[in-house]
């Protein structure tokens, strides 16, 4: 799996972009819409699944949608996945969608939320959310595997197979066919013999057509294999359990799906606990094999900062989060190496030298480090609130969950009295540690951590308007500054302690020198929550086996506001039959089964 993504490389014919050269609307309408029977097959679908073997300048993808925008019977959701191991960079995309006046508007929505150039599943949603791009950079015989969807159509988008008949193996058919949902058609510009056999060895009926425009014939295929996709019925009505960044994001997301949601929360108001803190930290993480808590991270984080644009009502600050070495062998043997191994665009990440490192700093750090250009900080309370004002979103505060029981209509959730405080086709466990009083014999090994954050008196060290992070963080946020945190093993007094908020203000000293001689330790206030973490250091998300109508979001640690976003729409995903916006084997790494099945 590709650990750093190439852009491609912008070409001219004769002053003519050369992707523009080879494609033009009538093409792709031509070859891949009517080849795949559209618009006629989406009619009246509550959802429909589009996936393209090669995005390139993203012509296919701009009919399609177009095509969906002026069909009056068209389906309620529109997803289209791509695969793409070289994307062009923005700029470029400009310069090749100037070729394309009638697809502007649209075109300069997907700029608009194009993404970082990383490795992985990158969701996108446009129109309002209505149509969702999931982009796949990386290989395709990688992405495709990777893929959880019933696919209604397949835009089949590649070299000719004598020019690259790599390209065209048995691996990417037996993948269409796992994918496939019946019925499901296919198109491809060319209809060359290895592909058709290709395709019929894999149970699709072929069909040659004339080219477009006197061009070459094009291939259109139906899949004639109906016992593999089993269609489920998505739940109407979801009891979400915890109304922190967790469930809130679920809540959110299944609403967003046409689901009706209930929250319950056992505090007086949403955001309470380690969602209560008055500022959290939202950051990438880096590593030199690219594992899967970096992916997962990374996934999340870039999905937040296009996500949470879109939300009202949300404090928060691309200030940047400068990441301070340890030591000069972290900085060398952790940061640096990390970073060459990786590659990342520099508006992702980049290496700063230690002069640089106290220009972004405001202060005279001791160490260089890297710097995250859009990370920041952001209020928890504010996430929640936006997550969960939406009109299919039922609020319940004071309620306080003692069991949860499978029942013949579905599921029932019961207080400590055994009164049912609401009936539900599914329920999820969004409420951190305390999933193990909820779950029926859960295996899951959820740890409690302490963790306390401390508070500076207003205006204190104002110069400081960026995150500084150095086994601990400082944080602007709220005219205040937030110092953090302790890792307090087995412990759950949340109770603020001194001896805490004096850790704190030495973890200050440590990233900002002399910071602690101008504070008032009499001044400062702490707060601490619980963090509720397991030994892989993932959080738990998905079906509990065994137990059908039962799903779980919990073990976030203290990467709660980052991943609770993405984790959010994939739960919501799988629970609703959706395409899911993580590869499956993040989603396999984060399953809750992952830990039963080592007992």
């Amino acid at each position: 799996m590709l650990k750093t993504i190439i852009p491609a490389t912008l070409e001219f014919t004769d002053g003519v972009p050369y992707s523009a050269a080879c494609g033009d609307i009538g093409q792709a309408r031509h070859v891949f819409l009517q080849g795949c029977d559209l618009p006629e097959k989406w009619a009246g679908r509550e959802a429909f699944v589009v996936l393209e073997t090669g995005f390139g300048s993203g012509l296919n993808f701009l009919a399609t949608w177009a095509a969906w925008r002026a069909d009056p019977a068209r389906p309620a959701r529109l997803h289209f996945l791509s695969a793409e191991k070289h994307p062009f960079r923005a700029d470029d995309l400009t310069r090749l969608h100037a070729r394309w006046p009638e697809c502007a508007a649209l075109a300069s929505e997907l700029r608009a939320n194009w993404p970082t150039l990383t490795p992985g599943f990158h969701r996108i949603a446009l129109d309002g959310g209505r149509v969702q791009l999931t982009l796949m950079l990386g290989d395709m015989l990688d992405s495709l595997p990777n893929v959880q969807a019933g696919v209604d159509a397949f835009y089949l988008d590649g070299p000719a197979p004598a020019d690259n008949p790599g390209w065209w193996q048995p691996r990417l058919f037996n993948e269409l066919a796992r994918l496939a949902k019946p019925g499901a058609t296919a198109a491809a510009c060319t209809a060359a013999r290895p592909l058709r056999q290709g395709l019929t060895q894999a149970g699709f009926v072929c069909e040659t057509r004339a080219g477009h425009d006197r061009q070459s014939p094009c291939l259109s295929a139906r899949f004639a294999d109906t016992s593999r996709w089993v269609e489920r019925a998505a739940p109407r009505h979801v009891v979400v359990v915890g109304a922190g960044v967790a469930g809130a994001a679920v809540a959110h997301a299944l609403a967003q799906r046409g689901v009706a949601v209930t929250v319950l929360e056992r505090a007086d108001s949403p955001a309470q606990a380690a969602s209560g803190n008055p500022v959290a930290v939202f950051r990438p993480v880096i590593s030199r094999d690219d594992n899967r808590a970096s992916r997962l991270t990374r996934a999340a984080f870039l999905h937040d900062l296009r996500a949470w644009a879109a939300l009202d009502g949300i404090e928060w600050s691309r200030c940047g989060v400068l990441h301070l070495a340890r030591d000069a062998d972290a900085a060398t043997k952790k940061q640096q190496q990390a970073l060459a191994a990786t590659m990342p665009p520099a508006e992702f990440a980049r290496w700063v030298d230690q002069a640089e490192a106290r220009e972004l700093a405001s202060w005279p750090v001791a160490s260089p480090g890297v710097f995250f250009p859009t990370a920041g900080w952001v209020v928890p309370r504010s996430l929640c609130r936006a997550w969960l004002d939406h009109p299919a979103i039922v609020l319940r505060t004071g309620c306080a969950v003692a069991c949860v029981q499978p029942v013949a209509s579905g599921w029932q959730v019961l207080d400590r009295d055994g009164a049912v405080l609401a009936d539900a086709d599914a329920v999820v466990l969004a409420n951190a540690r305390d999933v193990l009083s909820l779950a029926p014999d859960p295996a899951w090994p959820l740890h409690t951590v302490r963790g306390q954050i401390t508070q500076l008196p207003p205006g204190c060290l104002p110069q400081i308007q960026r995150v500084i992070a150095r086994e601990g963080y400082v944080a602007p946020g709220g005219g205040q500054l937030l110092v953090g945190a302790t890792y307090e093993h087995d412990d759950d007094d949340t109770t603020p302690r001194t001896a805490s908020d004096l850790a704190n203000l030495a973890r200050l000293e440590a990233i900002l020198p002399g910071a602690s001689e101008v504070v008032v330790v009499g001044a400062i206030s702490g707060r601490a929550s619980l963090r509720a973490t397991l030994p892989d250091r993932l959080p738990i998300v998905g079906a509990v086996g065994g137990q059908a109508g039962l799903f779980v979001a919990a073990g976030y640690a203290s990467r709660g506001v980052v991943w609770a976003g993405l984790l959010g729409e994939a739960l919501a995903d799988l629970m609703t039959q959706h395409p899911v916006p993580l590869e499956a084997d993040l989603m396999q790494a984060i399953a809750p089964a992952r830990y039963s099945q080592k007992t």
